[in-house]
């Protein structure tokens, strides 16, 4: 497995692996030149980690390995014999998602004595294992890197007897007690409380170009891919603090980052926006979007064809990598129809309150919230959400 230091996937990968009872070879090519054109050459140009092979055959990254699992091959390609699936495992509470809100609420429900278990989906530690330095989580003076803050809190969780279960949830049954979930990898769970926070994930262009140079000079994680384009130009895509805060990431690699945007002002937090306009290695192009990412079947992505929203003009900009950072959307189309949601699809919660539309089941983080979006305040609706559990459980005794 070829991977680097902070990238959330290459610790998905191995959480993924290591729940089959598989060992592997780690190579680690976040300061090998060398190492990191073999991974390129042996991989079919991919520029993205982490890359992994099963007997000198590339599955791909984390994505392309999740959905192995997803599709049930890939026990067969590991050599691991089919089992049969137990009865559902029955706990007191579940929670769904292993971000800053699910984390939380794991430390609040484990002191409690609820014996929480965490499914920690397919993107574990949330967005911020993909973001750098995080300077306004209290407690942190000198800001702390994301992932290492996820470490924290799921050591945190762990040292009160949290349990982690690995794998996404493809289907849930709400309509009576005990609640049930369907892992794609065929194991059942079962829940007298549910709490929820599978949080949101990062939006695309939609574009048949971007899926097809996707992690070939495609990207929705800087901290994953940025030391790739080393030495070259690239292009951040965005304007809210996401956007600003990887294009100023990425000056530590590129030449130039040309910061396209499709209003004429930013939407991230003002001492970001002054960073970032004063930076001399960062070019803003004002009332632009993306109207095709430009490829080459053998080099992956070369440049990315703009059009301005006010007058259509089209213009050509010459970039080796694009980094998507347009927003995010609610993770929460396994609840359809059994939750109330809002009509941007966040789940709605009562004033004050994380309990949903359903007894027994509790939203904090930003699957339930579309305004503040912050760690900070994830964390805290975590710690309502265990609350607000441990008190409906007591009540049902």
């Amino acid at each position: 497995m070829y991977t680097k230091d902070y990238c959330p996937y290459c610790v998905a990968a191995k959480t993924l692996l290591r729940s089959k009872g598989v060992d592997w070879r780690e190579i680690n090519i976040g300061n090998e030149p060398r190492l990191r054109e073999e991974m390129i050459n042996l991989s079919g140009g991919r520029r993205t980690v982490p890359q992994i092979f099963v007997d000198g055959v590339c599955l791909g990254g984390y994505d392309d390995v999740s959905a192995l699992e997803s599709r049930g091959v890939l026990d067969h390609i590991l050599g691991k014999t089919h089992r049969e699936k137990d009865m559902a495992e029955k706990h007191k509470v579940i929670i769904m998602g292993s971000g800053p809100a699910g984390l939380t609420a794991a430390i609040y429900a484990a002191r409690a004595n609820l014996e929480p278990v965490v499914v920690a989906g397919n993107e574990p530690g949330g967005q911020l294992t993909t973001t750098t330095e995080v300077e306004n989580f209290p407690g942190y003076p000198d800001g702390v890197q994301g992932p290492q803050l996820m470490e924290d809190l799921k050591k945190q969780a762990e040292r009160f007897g949290t349990r982690f279960k690995t794998g996404n949830v493809d289907k849930v049954d709400l309509s009576q007690r005990p609640y049930t979930l369907h892992l794609e990898s065929g194991d059942v769970l079962s829940a007298e409380a549910l709490i929820i926070s599978t949080g949101a994930s990062a939006k695309w262009l939609g574009l048949e170009s971007e899926q097809k140079y996707r992690n070939r000079g495609v990207s929705a994680c800087a901290t994953c891919d940025g030391f790739f384009f080393k030495g070259k130009p690239i292009a951040v895509v965005g304007g809210g603090d996401t956007a600003l805060e990887e294009a100023l990431y990425l000056t530590n690699f590129a030449t130039v980052v040309h910061l396209i945007h499709r209003r004429n002002e930013f939407r991230g937090s003002v001492i970001m926006q002054e960073r970032v306009l004063k930076h001399p290695k960062i070019k803003v192009v004002w009332d632009s979007v993306v109207d095709e990412v430009l490829g080459d079947n053998a080099k992956g992505v070369v440049g990315a064809r703009l059009k301005n929203v006010k007058t259509g003009e089209l213009t050509s900009l010459v970039v080796d990598g694009v980094f998507m950072a347009i927003g995010h959307q609610p993770n929460t189309a396994v609840f359809n129809g059994q939750l109330e949601t809002d009509d941007l699809g966040y789940l709605k919660v009562k004033s004050h309150s994380t309990y949903t539309s359903v007894e027994g089941v509790f939203a904090c983080g930003d699957v339930a919230d579309h305004v503040y979006r912050q760690a900070i305040t994830a964390a805290g609706t975590g710690c309502m959400a265990a609350i607000d559990a441990e008190r409906w459980l007591g009540s049902q005794e």
